[in-house]
């Protein structure tokens, strides 16, 4: 069982990718163009930043279990970690929450998690629209936009071989590869009663702990959808990791029926956030993060081009 046989195939979606890059051209206001974690607009002496993303299909398990809440938490993080990625700080939210049936309930639910996701990202609820679309929308679909600024804008230019890689842990599979989850759930390959828990944890929020480093990071990557090619945005030197030893979700996923080179194109295996550091700076990068969550050295940059990741297994995989 794979990503695409599920409906959702990474390949076409990188086409179209490219597609909405060579029809978005930036102008001179802005600094990232398309494609990076955030785009940035330079207005007078400030980098604002600006991000949107959604929960996805998760929604549907929420609605399964009655784990709502949780989702207004992913949509936060979903946002709140990509601004931090280019390092900004998050300033103001604001969500869209559409439904096939005017629902009190979810909307009650979908707030509160929006709120408590917003508290732990520094970032403040503003507003949004709530639709009602019961030909378009299967239960309830959430998305939030999230605006911050930036003192000193943190692209990857500045990393080069010998730099380290820190992995952050993650809590789980956060907002990413539920299409393929809820197909072996369905073909009754892997079990929601046993790993609800696991599955509907919210998406860990970076925030705090990577602002407390953000001065000794030379750059930081989210890793969601295509989990390990977005480092790619950060550099284009070589990219060496070694993954630790994922939490057991991720090996019920892939016991349920997934190649295991597949898991690691799909779900973040236990690192959701990456960051790049210099050698001399990685004990006292490691000593903060530790205060606020747990981290490992996973990695090294080195001369020439791709991204190498070895699997827990031992497994070596390209990123292309």
């Amino acid at each position: 069982m794979d990503y695409a046989r599920s409906g959702v195939d990474l390949e076409k979606l990188r086409v179209i990718h490219q597609v909405i890059s060579e029809l978005v051209k930036g102008d001179e206001s802005t600094v990232l163009g398309v494609g990076h974690y955030a785009g940035v607009l330079r207005y007078g002496n400030l980098n604002l930043a600006i991000h949107t993303d959604g929960v996805g299909t998760k929604t549907l398990l929420a609605m399964r279990t009655g784990r709502i809440r949780n989702t207004g938490v992913d949509c936060v993080a979903m946002n709140v970690n990509d601004i931090v990625s280019i390092g900004a700080r998050p300033l103001a939210l604001v969500d869209y929450l559409a439904m096939d049936s005017p629902s009190e309930e979810v909307v009650r639910q979908v707030i509160e998690g929006i709120l408590k996701g917003a508290d732990e990202g520094l970032v403040k609820l503003m507003g949004g629209e709530t639709a009602v679309m019961p030909d378009v929308v299967n239960g309830y679909d959430l998305a939030c936009t999230v605006i911050g600024v930036a003192e000193q804008l943190k692209t990857g230019g500045e990393v080069k071989p010998g730099d380290l890689l820190i992995g952050l842990s993650s809590s789980g599979p956060h907002s990413n590869g539920f299409s393929l989850i809820r197909k072996l759930i369905d073909q009754g390959k892997l079990s929601l009663k046993d790993y609800e828990e696991e599955l509907l944890r919210p998406t860990r929020i970076y925030v705090k702990a990577v602002l407390q480093v953000l001065k000794e990071v030379k750059a930081a990557a989210h890793i969601t959808g295509g989990t390990f090619s977005k480092l790619r945005r950060v550099t284009r030197y070589m990219i060496d990791i070694v993954m630790p030893e994922p939490p057991q979700v991720f090996k019920a996923i892939e016991s349920a029926g997934v190649p295991h080179h597949e898991m690691y194109r799909v779900f973040n295996m236990g690192v959701g956030m990456i960051l790049f550091v210099s050698p001399e700076n990685k004990q006292e990068v490691m000593d903060t993060l530790q205060k606020y969550i747990e981290a490992w050295e996973i990695g090294v940059i080195r001369e020439g081009s791709g991204i190498k990741v070895t699997t827990y297994k031992g497994e070596k995989l390209n990123f292309v």
